[in-house]
């Protein structure tokens, strides 16, 4: 996280033992969500721009083509969740504990993973196309068009899982421009090459999935470009044998993620069935909607997620649990914010939004409008549970999160869409995403309670966060080196009082005064060249 930093006053002798800064996490956070919300709005291009595109240049029957596929894309974007997050998180804990071997190693653990993992599911993909067009497509008069499009995401499976899974260790290495970068340039080429692809090749939505593959050709060509170029620095392990030992913990970490897209393949593939027997292809179209709309405002949470994550890991691994609350509140207020604005302007412009798919008909319009509005009061307490549960992971309760992103994703709102759907017809599905969010938060108030009852005091309720003084936060000085002497007194004459706290003789702890007196009249007086 780099050095910890506050402003300094005269009066520095009667100051208590600082913490890490809210201002320095506010900077900080501020440098990772910017390029979060960059990369996440670039993920989110394929789900969003690229099918209010694709219906634009076809009709709303290619966005319900889009929509049956996203099982299949959940599935690639499980494993990397998996092997990717789960290592990218490992990574920036193993960094805040200064252990760059640990990094190096789940690095390459998760790079070699996932490779042979794509692959496998290339090949089964290929082999079992057949009957998963079948399975996943119910509509005769779509069936044709779907297989080419599914055919072409399976082809695209192993590039798309490898170059999710390197990017994702990217702002854990200190390098969340260049993630941003390569999402960016992979995303804005998919959607440039839809047009060209479907308009001018006439391609039809099969173009759509090899503008897919074209667009992460074209990241993964500019990601290896910045690694020879050395201007993104990795620690990798070249002991291949000896980094599967991470893979277990790699697992650990991104298990909630996986969970979580696998269960949403699942409840896509669920869910539109249940719109096709309940409300045909309308009933298609306004789901699909609905879940364009959710993917917008997941632009910024999977951004608050993201940035929040990394940093709580490596304050984790640091042991710094004040600034670990300040970045979990900062998370849960950025969330709530998004959600909130994002839920308005589904219930104030839900036509308008309809609008942008190219839905005209007015049943299918009546239908989408009415089955938005129901659908966006799930933002703000389904989100929070995301947030939540990602946390989770972080503070050691791994099976807890995939419990939640479990009944989150698929084991909750499959049964509750089943049974609100035989009593409600299609409003049913609609309902059901707002009533799952609001019991899983009751659930997880009660669950939490148990926790932090049997944690012995050492957990506070409702959040399940350490108090503080646990660890070695307590031992962690926070300041800003600047010319002025009584400054630089404080910090030499703080280190000695910290040093004999931790149980350092009295002389070794004058050593390491002097030693940061020095320090600081160096840091001093390069401050005035």
């Amino acid at each position: 996280m780099g050095a910890r930093t506050e402003n300094m006053k005269s009066e520095t002798p009667e100051r208590k033992d600082p913490v890490r800064t809210d201002r320095l996490l506010r900077q900080k956070y501020t440098q990772y969500i910017i390029p979060a919300v960059i990369t996440y709005a670039a993920l989110s291009l394929n789900e969003f721009v690229d099918s209010m595109l694709v219906s634009n240049l076809l009709d709303s029957d290619a966005l319900a083509i889009v929509t049956l596929g996203a099982p299949v894309v959940m599935v690639c974007t499980a494993t990397y969740s998996l092997l990717g997050i789960g290592g990218a998180n490992l990574y920036a804990v193993s960094l805040g504990k200064r252990d760059h071997g640990a990094a190096g190693r789940s690095l390459a653990a998760s790079c070699v993973t996932s490779s042979a993992a794509g692959v496998v599911l290339m090949i089964a993909g290929l082999i079992f196309c057949g009957p998963l067009t079948d399975y996943l497509c119910k509509t005769p008069g779509l069936r044709e068009d779907f297989r080419t499009y599914l055919y072409v995401l399976i082809l695209a499976a192993p590039l798309e899982i490898l170059v999710l899974t390197v990017t994702a260790f990217l702002p854990s290495a200190g390098h969340p421009g260049a993630s941003t970068a390569v999402n960016v340039i992979a995303n804005v080429i998919n959607i440039g090459m839809d047009y060209v692809y479907i308009r001018i090749f006439h391609m039809g939505v099969e173009g759509a999935a090899w503008a897919t593959l074209t667009g992460y050709i074209c990241g993964a060509l500019f990601m290896a470009v910045l690694l020879a170029a050395g201007k993104i620095k990795l620690y990798f392990s070249r002991d291949i044998k000896g980094s599967m030992a991470s893979l277990g913990e790699i697992t650990k970490l991104g298990r909630p993620d996986a969970i979580n897209q696998i269960g949403l393949s699942i409840q896509y593939a669920v869910c539109n069935r249940l719109a096709a027997i309940y409300a045909g292809a309308n009933g298609l179209v306004a789901y699909s909607i609905c879940l364009q709309t959710g993917s917008v405002i997941s632009i910024f949470v999977a951004s608050v997620i993201g940035t929040s994550v990394t940093m709580m890991a490596v304050l984790r691994g640091q042991q710094d649990y004040q600034g670990e609350r300040h970045v979990l509140g900062t998370a849960f207020a950025n969330q709530i914010t998004v959600c909130a604005a994002g839920m308005i302007l589904a219930e104030l412009f839900a036509a308008r939004i309809a609008g942008l798919y190219n839905v005209t008909d007015p049943e299918q319009l009546a239908l989408s409008v009415h089955a938005m509005r129901i659908f966006a009061f799930m933002y703000i307490p389904r989100y929070a549970v995301i947030v939540y549960y990602c946390y989770l992971k972080v503070i050691g309760f791994s099976r807890y999160s995939s419990v939640m992103s479990a009944l989150d994703s698929f084991a909750a709102v499959i049964p509750a869409a089943w049974i609100l759907t035989g009593l409600l017809g299609i409003d049913g599905l609609w309902y059901t995403f707002p009533a799952v969010a609001i019991l899983l938060i009751v659930l997880m108030l009660i669950v939490n309670r148990r926790y932090a009852a049997e944690s012995g005091g050492k957990l506070s309720y409702p959040l399940l966060m350490e108090y503080e003084g646990e660890g070695e936060s307590k031992t962690m000085l926070d300041v800003t080196i600047s010319r002025d002497s009584k400054d630089i007194e404080y910090i030499s004459r703080k280190i000695q009082e910290l040093c004999e706290e931790a149980g350092l003789s009295r002389s070794d702890a004058v050593k390491a005064g002097l030693a940061a007196e020095e320090f600081a009249v160096y840091v001093a007086n390069r401050k005035r060249q």
